[in-house]
């Protein structure tokens, strides 16, 4: 009877902690955009199972997570709450098994500790909100190391008390880990560290018998993945294009930092860091009583953390998210150094002082979490990149013969989830590496058919390495503004003449610039139109700091209806005595009525935002 109120209270405490994974899942999971991965993993789970293998066959990810996400989607939508549902309950799960692993580890209270640290973890939290595959790998990766430390104790005989009550036989235990092992394999390549992990502490933990088996069963393993990374062998070989090294050190501090407070940590969260820290410390303390859970914790942890390092020698390869499969040991070790401390309180001082060290580093965990959560859901410093807004922005002013420029081409599946407009689209480069000839033709082409360009770049310099889309824009177009919707820029041409002619102005700014000649295309302009203006600039001596140039529309009262802001010239590519073009327009608002406008010209230091002053001591131009 003992025995069973004792596990009823276990399911009850498991349940809550389960509800609060859950809700703090949930919690404001709509409130960002899709950004460019989830837009692309999207589009892709919508499409047959068929070409859904077809397509990852020839991506950098195997295709279970995006089959799975297919279900999913088929019976709950594609909003993005729907969406991101799926990893939000894969999270929710996994901190009941982190609650249990830790409890047949290293007893209750480490369980408790450890299933608390993984629900408010914000490491967790902010992939439990994406739609990419890395919170069901986190609950993969507990299955594996579950399945493992029940087949031992089966095996063994070695019956722990827990919510679980595993007593099957130890092949059924090996069963659910192959299972769990050819799941996380077809679910992301980096896996294949934590099977090998896993793989190790069950060859040195199974008794012979079982580790022949066991030994034989992984090489079936190895050969699947082998034929798994064998498909998508082109694709990974370009995967990253850089080549610098990533110091092992960054690497490790930047692992503790991520794993204790997810990637919207706060300036002073190197002061709770040292308190994660004594708790691993501790954690070793514990291998005297518990060895073998104390080692498959540290396996768990260290072996993808050194296989991510070796990667990262010669290539970038390290990405935070790689390593989310190792934060339930994170979070183990937390527990198992908690219940150290617990253990050693009560021993000195009896029940009462271990209880009150329990609460307090319970509490430790929620307070620590509080801040980067607060950020991860209300600063927009640390949110993800707003297509959702970039696209509201484009539909609001964008006629039906205007065009889209995407900048890598990937983005027209996310762009396209939020922008249900008319507008053509052109998704440079077609083709990886990009090619010039053919890129440059459509760039023509498009300048033919639009007068306006909505240029929406994406880490160009991966889909457009050596400049040749923005070389040509800076050549061609009219540049009028430009918005960061968190790393996606969204930047407005004319495309065109300026459609006036060049006369003389020969106006002195500062001691540094004489604009020699100067062409706008009209002051009486429409809402919606642009007024275009050519400028070309002589360098009097180089510049001490780059310089960026405004261009004001004024009305009859001075009040600015419109402008244009940006760079001029870099510092370095002044020459004095060259002469230098540039290209601006002013987009003009569409609800503006039809009169004449006075169009001031100016130069400033974005610094300090001084004006580079005239002759006569006005700081600004004003075109006639």
């Amino acid at each position: 009877m003992h025995r069973t109120a004792h596990l009823l209270c276990c399911a009850l405490g498991l349940a809550a902690l389960f509800a609060l994974a859950l809700t703090l899942r949930f919690y404001r999971i709509n409130a960002q955009s899709f950004w460019y991965d989830e837009g692309l993993t999207v589009a892709l789970a919508v499409r047959s199972l068929d070409d859904i293998a077809r397509a990852a066959a020839a991506d950098v990810h195997p295709p279970l997570y995006y089959w799975l996400l297919h279900s999913w989607l088929r019976l709950t939508g594609t909003d993005e709450a729907a969406a991101r549902a799926f990893s939000a309950v894969c999270g929710a799960i996994t901190v009941v098994l982190t609650t249990i692993l830790g409890w047949r580890w290293a007893g209750a209270v480490a369980g408790w500790l450890a299933g608390i640290a993984a629900a408010v973890s914000p490491f967790a939290i902010h992939y439990s909100q994406e739609t990419r595959m890395y919170a069901l790998a986190m609950l993969l990766a507990a299955c594996l190391w579950l399945a493992l430390d029940a087949a031992v104790r089966s095996e063994t005989g070695d019956r722990a008390v827990d919510p679980l009550n595993a007593t099957q036989h130890p092949w059924q235990w090996m069963l659910f880990y192959g299972a769990a092992a050819l799941a996380a394999l077809a679910t992301h390549y980096f896996m294949v560290a934590f099977v090998a992990a896993s793989a190790l502490a069950g060859a040195i933990l199974l008794r012979r018998r079982a580790r022949l088996a066991w030994i034989a069963g992984h090489l079936a393993l190895a050969g699947f993945f082998l034929a798994l990374v064998w498909n998508s062998r082109e694709r990974l070989a370009v995967w990253t294009f850089a080549k610098q090294p990533v110091d092992p050190l960054f690497i490790l501090a930047d692992v503790l930092h991520v794993f204790s407070f997810g990637p919207a940590a706060p300036a002073a969260s190197w002061f709770w860091v040292s308190g994660f820290v004594m708790l691993l410390v501790a954690s070793l303390a514990s291998w005297r009583v518990s060895p073998a859970a104390t080692g498959m914790a540290l396996a768990w942890l260290l072996a993808p953390l050194i296989a991510i390092i070796a990667l990262s020698l010669n290539q970038p390869y390290y990405k935070p998210r790689f390593l989310l499969p190792a934060l339930p040991a994170f979070h183990l070790l937390l527990g198992i150094g908690g219940a150290t401390l617990v253990r050693g309180a009560t021993h000195r001082f009896g029940m009462r002082a271990g209880g009150v060290i329990g609460v307090l580093l319970a509490a430790c965990f929620i307070a620590a979490a509080v801040m980067p959560l607060r950020n991860e859901w209300f600063d927009p410093a640390f949110q993800r990149d707003d297509y959702r807004g970039l696209a509201q922005a484009v539909a609001a002013t964008a006629r039906p013969d205007d065009a889209i420029l995407l900048i890598g081409p990937g983005q027209i599946d996310v762009f396209d989830y939020y922008f249900k407009g008319s507008q053509k689209r052109y998704p440079l480069p077609r083709f990886r590496p990009l090619d010039p000839t053919a890129t440059l033709a459509e760039l023509e082409q498009m300048e033919q058919r639009h007068r306006r360009l909505y240029g929406i770049f994406y880490v160009p310099y991966e889909a457009d390495p050596n400049g040749v889309v923005s070389a040509w824009l800076a050549e061609r177009a009219f540049r009028a503004e430009s918005r960061w919707y968190g790393g996606v820029e969204l930047a407005v041409y004319e495309l065109g003449d300026v459609g006036a002619p060049l006369r003389d102005v020969n106006i002195h700014f500062g001691d540094t610039l004489i604009l020699e000649r100067a062409a706008v295309s009209s002051t009486r302009v429409a809402g919606g139109d642009a007024v275009r203006i050519e400028l070309h600039w002589r360098a009097i001596a180089p510049p001490e700091r780059d310089l960026f140039l405004f261009v004001h529309l004024l009305d009859i009262n001075n009040q600015i209806v419109a402008q244009h802001d940006g760079p001029l010239m870099p510092t370095d590519a002044w020459q004095p005595g060259e002469t230098y073009r540039s290209r601006a327009s002013v987009l003009v608002p569409p609800d503006m009525p039809l009169a004449t406008y006075r169009l001031v010209i100016g130069v400033y230091d974005p610094r300090t935002g001084e004006r580079l002053r005239l002759e006569d001591g006005r700081d600004g131009w004003e075109a006639e």
